[in-house]
C-alpha cells in the first residue's frame, strides 16, 4: 500500500471551493456498482463531464463519506495516482478477498474536488491446495508435512488428519499467514506413538479453509 500517497493525496482532496456543488462527478463503469470479480488487480474505468480531469482513484474498505464525499482516512486502502487525462486505473497491489468501495477524484479551473459516489465491488475467497509434502526421520519416528497452498486472503485456517481406517490418529491445525501472489506453507511434525508399527499405511486429510470456503485433498502417507 502506498501510504505516503494516501496522505498527500487525501490531504490536497480536502480542498473543496464553493461552486463545488455545479461541478458534475465522475461516473464510474468498470466495476460496475455491486460487481464481482475474481482479480486481486481490479482494472477501473470511468468518464468524466466535458472539462474535467482525474485526480485521483480511491479503494476503501467502508462507503462512509466525509460531507465533502471522500473516504475516511482510516478506511482507505490503496490510492490511485493518476494524470489529468486517464480514464482507467489498474490496483498496484494485490487485494485480499472482501467487499470494497471505489470513487474517482476530478475537478475542473473553478474546483479543486469532487467525488463520484462511492460503487462498491466483491473479492470472492479463492483457496488451492497445491499438496503436501512430507519427509520421514525413522530415527526419531517423526514425520514432518508441508501443506502448499494458494489463497487470497491473510491467514486461512489449516487443518491435517491422520486416520487408520476410520479412526482419527493424530490431528493439527494452525492459521497460516498469507501473501497474495506467493505459495503459501503451514508446517506440520508428528510422532509415531509407540503402540502404531513402523511403516502402517495411513491417510492424512488435509483441508484449507476461511470464510465459509473449504479445499481438502487426501493423501497416503506410511508411518516413520
Amino acid at each position: 500500500m502506498a501510504r505516503p500517497a494516501i496522505i498527500v493525496l487525501t490531504a490536497l482532496a480536502g480542498v473543496v471551493l464553493s461552486g463545488v456543488a455545479a461541478l458534475a462527478a465522475a461516473t464510474p463503469v468498470t466495476p460496475a456498482p455491486g460487481a464481482t470479480i475474481t482479480s486481486a488487480h481490479p482494472h477501473f474505468t470511468w468518464t468524466l463531464p466535458t472539462g474535467e480531469s482525474s485526480q485521483g482513484l480511491y479503494i476503501a474498505r467502508k462507503p462512509d463519506v466525509t460531507p465533502e464525499g471522500r473516504f475516511y482516512d482510516q478506511d482507505i486502502v490503496q490510492v490511485g495516482v493518476v494524470d489529468a487525462a486517464d480514464r482507467d486505473w489498474t490496483a498496484s497491489q494485490p487485494l485480499f478477498a472482501g467487499r470494497y468501495w471505489w470513487n474517482v477524484w476530478s475537478s475542473n479551473a473553478g474546483s479543486y474536488a469532487v467525488f463520484s459516489t462511492p460503487a462498491a465491488f466483491t473479492i470472492p475467497v479463492a483457496l488451492t491446495l497445491v499438496g503436501v509434502t512430507t519427509k520421514r526421520y525413522t530415527s526419531v519416528h517423526a514425520l514432518d508435512l508441508d501443506v502448499r497452498f494458494r489463497a487470497n486472503v491473510p491467514r486461512p485456517l489449516v487443518r491435517l488428519r491422520l486416520l487408520r481406517g476410520r479412526k482419527i490418529v493424530w490431528k493439527a491445525s494452525t492459521t497460516a499467514e498469507n501473501a497474495i501472489g506467493v505459495l503459501g506453507s503451514a508446517r506440520f511434525s508428528w510422532k509415531r506413538p509407540s503402540q502404531l508399527q513402523r511403516g502402517t499405511r495411513l491417510k492424512l486429510l488435509a483441508s484449507i479453509s476461511s470464510r465459509g470456503l473449504n479445499r481438502a485433498r487426501m493423501f497416503v502417507v506410511r508411518a516413520p
